[in-house]
């Protein structure tokens, strides 16, 4: 009797045991047991996202991701590795050998790259094989329809759908949206039975809207191809912007690259020479001289000085000469339409360096403008203090020699902020996001914090209203329409064009003295003068001199601008001017004569 009563309190005891054990393994210890069989049971399979588009500002596609697959090899699960490396290998054009050593050598994985980005025949004939630890992944490959177009603009991505530079760089963040995760069931050797379908939802990326307009990028980029091949120049630069908003329009550096093949393409070709490269402007910054001049009331436009019958030579800036011909007495007006060193350093000195070195800095010399692209450089302004900035600092200065060197978005942005009425304008390249359904993510406004400098802002004025207008309606025009103007070849019939033109000597890599006979010519110009809607600039580099057809920003880069806002402003519908107000305003066409200025 006794016994049995010993055995049924050992089988209470047992069961309480079990029960008390199951207890706390199903209950205080559920979570701990329940992750842990999920690692062991479940495996989640990254689904990548579809990167977003670019478009350009009336929303044509300028990139898009397609959907491709890549060929991935499980070697746990793989029946025979010899026969299937062999197979693969032939379908994939691989080397047999290779592709054995790799599987061979990494047994023990479970994820095995074996090449990417297949064509459509290649992952046809894998998925027919049907063989068990081969596996299509897939991924997505960014194109480019418009193939060069606006490559400096919209740059590229890495084999990982990674933006790299230009947009797809610095919106990287917008474009390349979130992955979702596919589950799987697993045996206890880790092989897939079962599938679970989607975990985690992904989300495609953003679609960024551009302000760069496909047309007018394409006659920025025929213009620059033109240019390069007419005089063989080393390269050219071109940006159209509009002067009221600072979006660019379009920009672009000759010679180009695709960037479906960025990898292939020399790093010197894919550097967005319009970002990153300060050359010193030459005469195309005298504008900026007579603007500082004028908004501190040290000369007016009709005051005269004496621009000398030779070389203006003084104590602390050795000796200056001009471009072909010396002038004598001219206007201010004149000084700037004629192009004259001597008078523009007279302007100068008229200032001193602790007004215009001020001035300098307020157009936005010396620092990065802000825009939306990576790499980009903020020229050079030699600090004042530092480099102890004598007469000859000054007087160079004033005609881009010297202390000043300036990259053509540092170029354009003034130019467009004297056209504008002298207001800021903070330049960029994007409008906005769109989620992959349309909605609107984010409208970037066209005022905000200036970089570089606490408490400017877009729409601030620089100079003022008066000032800005005297210089494109009475100097600027007539650089184009005058006489004696050094841009004639930029005039158009159908509207009034003003600029300024620019030649540079190249400087030395050392730092000292300019080389033989390298130059780099350039022009400023917009339009229509009464009020501009569009900026253009034009850089060449290096133009061949021993062809004979000049190497001058009037007589190189000028044509280029001219047929550049010709084909642009007549595309925006702009109304183009009569003849009858041509000539009531006393305006003819010129055949460019007397153009080979600086």
């Amino acid at each position: 009797m006794w016994r049995g009563q010993i055995c049924l309190a050992g089988l209470i005891v047992l069961l309480l045991v079990v029960m008390g054990r199951c207890a706390y393994l199903q209950g205080w210890k559920s979570d701990f047991y329940r992750a842990r069989a999920d690692r062991q049971q479940l495996k989640l399979i990254p689904q990548s996202a579809r990167r977003g588009l670019i478009v350009d500002r009336r929303g044509r596609v300028l990139a898009v991701s397609n959907q491709v697959y890549s060929a991935v090899v499980d070697p746990t699960l793989l029946a025979e590795v010899r026969g299937t490396s062999d197979r693969l290998a032939d379908i994939l054009s691989l080397d047999r050998e290779e592709v054995y050593a790799k599987i061979q050598e990494r047994r023990d994985r479970r994820f095995v790259w074996l090449k990417r980005m297949l064509s459509e025949e290649e992952t046809e004939r894998i998925r027919d094989l049907g063989l068990r630890g081969v596996i299509l992944q897939r991924e997505y490959v960014r194109s480019y329809p418009m193939g060069s177009l606006g490559a400096h603009v919209l740059g590229f991505t890495n084999v990982d759908d990674e933006g790299v530079e230009g947009v797809e760089g610095y919106y990287n963040q917008y474009l390349r949206g979130e992955p979702g995760l596919f589950e799987l069931r697993m045996d206890s050797l880790r092989r897939p039975i079962g599938t679970l379908g989607e975990c985690q939802s992904g989300r495609d990326g953003n679609t960024v809207v551009l302000s760069v307009d496909v047309m007018i990028q394409e006659y920025v980029e025929e213009q620059l191809r033109l240019v390069v091949e007419k005089y063989r120049a080393a390269g050219a630069t071109g940006i159209v912007m509009d002067p009221k908003s600072g979006e660019v329009l379009a920009l672009a550096n000759w010679p180009t690259f695709e960037p479906e093949q960025a990898g292939k393409a020399r790093p010197e070709v894919r550097r967005n020479r319009a970002l990153t490269d300060p050359i010193e402007p030459g005469s195309t910054f005298k504008p900026f001289t007579l603007a500082s001049a004028l908004e501190g009331n040290y000369v007016t436009l009709d005051q005269k000085i004496d621009c000398l019958d030779g070389p203006y030579t003084g104590k602390g800036f050795g000796s200056i000469h001009e471009y072909r011909q010396y002038h004598g007495v001219l206007s201010v007006a004149e000084v700037i339409i004629k192009s004259s060193n001597i008078g523009t350093a007279k302007i100068a000195q008229k200032m001193g360096k602790k007004y215009f070195y001020p001035m300098i800095e307020k157009f936005g010399f010396g620092r990065k403008t802000g825009i939306d692209l990576s790499g980009e450089g903020a020229g050079i302004l030699m600090p004042l203090k530092e480099w102890k900035w004598g007469e000859y600092a000054l007087t160079r200065a004033s005609y881009g020699q010297g202390p000043v060197a300036a990259t053509p978005i540092q170029m354009i942005r003034g130019f467009c902020e004297i056209a504008n009425g002298g207001k800021r304008i903070q330049p960029r390249v994007a409008r906005g996001v769109l989620s992959p359904d349309g909605a609107v993510v984010e409208e970037f406004v066209k005022k905000g914090e200036e970089p570089g400098k606490e408490g400017e802002e877009s729409g601030d004025q620089i100079i003022s209203e008066k000032v800005a207008r005297l210089i494109v309606d009475q100097v600027l025009t007539a650089v184009v329409e005058s006489g004696g103007g050094t841009g004639k070849t930029a005039y158009l019939d159908e509207y009034r064009v003003f600029g300024k033109t620019g030649t540079a000597k190249v400087p030395k890599k050392g730092g000292k003295g300019y080389e033989d006979n390298k130059y780099i010519s350039s022009f400023m110009g917009g339009a229509p003068a009464e009020d501009p809607k569009l900026c253009v600039m034009v850089i060449v580099y290096e133009p061949d001199r021993s062809l004979g057809l000049g190497y001058t920003g009037g007589r190189v880069a000028a044509p280029a601008v001219k047929e550049i806002l010709r084909q642009s402003l007549a595309y925006l519908e702009v109304p183009a001017r009569k003849m009858e107000e041509n000539k009531k305003a006393g305006i003819r066409r010129n055949d460019g004569g007397g153009a080979d200025n600086n």
